[in-house]
């Protein structure tokens, strides 16, 4: 990339006392997203739900990127990187993710295949992992297996469904370390990533459901705060860790998420919480202690 826009310095110490907030701030957010998803999945299908997502939070970042006067790239090599990354990490992360469970791929299975992509992370990054953070990934894969045991019902491998799921895994992990060599202002990443998105979903949604939507005040509610405070807030604390910290550490906060989502599932819609997964939980945060032993996300 040349000539690449980073963020404006600060001082160190205005960084530590509040950067060492954001992983646990995007763990708790990012958690929130499956229940309002569940709320907003009553009144529209997943694709018609993901693209006025996209629309409202790409409208969204471009009057950010409008108001601040946010530097673009300067070459078309770098727009394609972007876009291409944004395919990837967006897109092709969320369509992939919907079409396996609309090919009866069970949600347990799904999140258990999602959660090798710490360790593959780990296997590729360039810097050196520990024995100690080896056994903290390896115990938060337990931890999430036995988090999402109770809701594996008959589980069974449809072919599509399973080639959807490894798709899905693929374009997340080769995205985050596409998105690690992007050093533009996250706005106008996250704007130009999303704009890409948002077309492929568009040209697609035909073939997934169309076009209907049960207008509510609780559909509404769903929509804004996926649109808003996990596409926009929650995505750009992801792309700062992205940036500024470990890849290895940063993806290993989403063995955090399950538990969380089952613990919001329990307090909000009263789902039990077994043992079983109770256990998982504990095992993930073992998991992550070892991981991050000697620092941070960041």
């Amino acid at each position: 990339m040349n000539k690449e826009t980073r963020f404006l310095p600060k001082a160190p110490q205005q960084i530590n006392k509040w950067s060492s907030l954001i992983p646990a701030a995007f763990v708790l957010t990012w958690s929130s997203g499956a229940i309002f998803v569940k709320l907003g999945l009553q009144y529209a299908n997943p694709f018609i739900f993901v693209f006025l997502r996209f629309l409202i939070s790409t409208a969204v970042l471009w009057i950010i990127c409008l108001s601040a006067r946010s530097p673009y790239p300067k070459s078309g090599k770098e727009w394609g990187y972007v876009i291409l990354t944004g395919l990837l990490l967006q897109a092709g992360y969320q369509i992939f993710y919907f079409i396996a469970l609309n090919n009866h791929l069970a949600p347990g299975i799904l999140a258990i295949i999602l959660g090798a992509q710490p360790i593959i992370t780990a296997f590729f990054a360039a810097t050196k992992i520990r024995y100690g953070q080896w056994s903290g990934l390896f115990l938060g894969l337990s931890g999430l297996v036995l988090v999402v045991a109770d809701h594996i019902s008959a589980p069974h491998f449809p072919l599509s469904g399973l080639a959807s799921a490894l798709l899905c895994l693929g374009c997340i992990t080769a995205g985050t370390f596409m998105q690690k060599r992007i050093k533009l202002s996250q706005p106008v990443n996250m704007a130009i990533q999303y704009s890409g998105g948002l077309l492929v979903i568009l040209l697609l949604l035909p073939f997934f459901g169309g076009w209907q939507v049960h207008w509510s005040p609780v559909f509404l509610l769903s929509l804004s705060w996926m649109s808003l405070v996990i596409s926009v807030g929650a995505s750009m604390m992801l792309y700062f860790l992205i940036q500024k910290g470990n890849l290895t550490n940063v993806t290993s906060l989403f063995y955090g998420v399950p538990p969380v989502t089952a613990l919001f599932d329990y307090l909000i819609f009263h789902d039990p919480l077994s043992l079983l997964a109770f256990s998982g939980m504990l095992l993930i945060v073992f998991g992550l202690v070892l991981i991050h032993r000697r620092g941070t996300a960041l």
